[in-house]
């Protein structure tokens, strides 16, 4: 049998009588001061770092700024596609981008200058150094930012979103070192090798890395008992062994060294493609099963199921909603989320969920019911209509069985 108690199905009112509650919760409160924060120290050291462009020609900077802001691009193109499920806030995105161009390789240049100094080696700092403070500094926004408080764990809650918030922390602390690198040389012949070289072997080496740790992170969050520190330090063990194999390999071995570090990156990459599709994918699906148990408890009705669904749907419903697009990407992104985090209820398989879960759960369903009589009425053109009420239709499933 159906483990859903009947549905309510809610009376929506005259369009000129919305409740004053309604109005007051039309959007989702999000975390200021945090973010804010960290975008202003991130900001700073970025600036801080950039200064050695300053050192160079003006030709020889602008080559290698345009080249390494190409490969960025192209890994802030694929982050942004793996998440328009579920888009993450803009605020943490820059936050994290800015938190690996800036306070991750400012921290993590330091102690590796001076580990090289003090051991008058740049192998050691290579092998030894590097990989332990710059995969633990780049994970350290994951554990600072998103995890201290309430509002940043909520936002971080799936898959698809540790590796977006790991890509970009490695996407920024990649930047800002490919271009460090490039203008090393004196010469232009000289950083064109270097540029040459980086974009063969390590274009994506600190994106990938860190997904790793975010992934663990992630797995962590999820688990019980001695495995939620468990993932998390496992995942971390793994980025900085790959990346001790892969500075190590160009370090001792030669060119032959060259080929190694090339295969380590491209299964890592071709690995992390490969997930990030699968979780993206499985946001969509997830999505997809909760709609009608959304439906069956009278949060959403089945005609707003049928373009909620559908990514092609929801930008025409957005695009309709002319000056009140925000309102409909916030209802829009409040359906999502409470799609998912029931996904994670149904995974525990009737454990006792965490307490802040259930929170969450109210709080997104509260918005989503305070949101609707407002969408109803922007998508009416503002005269107001009473949607369908009743159970799904067969195209959307029934409840699960239990």
């Amino acid at each position: 049998m159906s483990s859903y108690p009947p549905p309510r199905n809610p009376v929506q009112p005259p369009a000129a009588h919305y409740p004053a509650y309604v109005r007051a919760h039309r959007h989702k409160q999000q975390a200021v001061a945090v973010p804010l924060i960290f975008l202003v120290l991130g900001g700073l050291a970025t600036l801080l770092g950039m200064l050695v462009f300053l050192e160079r020609p003006l030709t020889q900077s602008l080559v290698a700024v345009a080249t390494f802001t190409v490969v960025l691009a192209i890994g802030v193109w694929f982050l942004h596609w793996l998440d328009r499920w579920e888009p993450e806030p803009p605020v943490y995105v820059l936050g994290a981008f800015l938190w690996g161009a800036g306070v991750s390789a400012l921290i993590s240049g330091i102690v590796n200058t001076v580990v090289a100094y003090s051991t008058q080696s740049e192998t050691a700092a290579a092998m030894y150094s590097a990989p332990l403070i710059e995969e633990s500094t780049k994970g350290l926004f994951l554990v600072i930012v998103l995890l201290s408080t309430r509002r940043g764990r909520a936002e971080f809650n799936s898959l698809t979103d540790a590796i977006v918030y790991g890509g970009m922390v490695g996407l920024g602390f990649a930047w800002i070192e490919h271009i460090s690198y490039a203008l090393m040389p004196e010469t232009m012949a000289e950083s064109t090798e270097v540029i040459f070289v980086r974009l063969l072997l390590v274009a994506y080496l600190h994106p990938m890395l860190t997904i790793i740790v975010a992934i663990g992170i992630w797995a962590g969050m999820n688990a019980r008992g001695a495995m939620r520190l468990g993932w998390p330090f496992l995942a971390w063990c793994v980025a900085v062994g790959l990346h001790f194999l892969h500075n190590g390999s160009m370090a001792l071995m030669g060119e032959r060294g060259l080929f190694v570090a090339a295969a380590i990156e491209l299964v890592t990459f071709g690995s992390l493609i490969l997930v990030g599709i699968r979780a993206r994918n499985r946001e969509r699906d997830m999505v997809s099963r909760q709609l009608p148990a959304l439906v069956h408890f009278g949060w959403i009705t089945p005609l707003e199921a049928g373009w909620l669904h559908d990514l092609h749907g929801r930008k025409r419903m957005v695009s309709a909603a002319g000056g009140e697009r925000r309102l409909l990407r916030d209802f829009i992104q409040n359906v999502t989320e409470l799609s998912l985090l029931r996904g994670r209820l149904d995974s525990l398989r009737g454990a006792e969920p965490p307490t802040s879960w259930i929170a969450l759960h109210r709080e997104l369903a509260e918005l989503v019911c305070h949101q609707r009589p407002e969408v109803h009425r922007v998508l009416s053109g503002g005269n107001g209509w009473a949607p369908m009420q009743g159970h799904p239709g067969q195209a959307w499933g029934s409840p699960p069985k239990q």
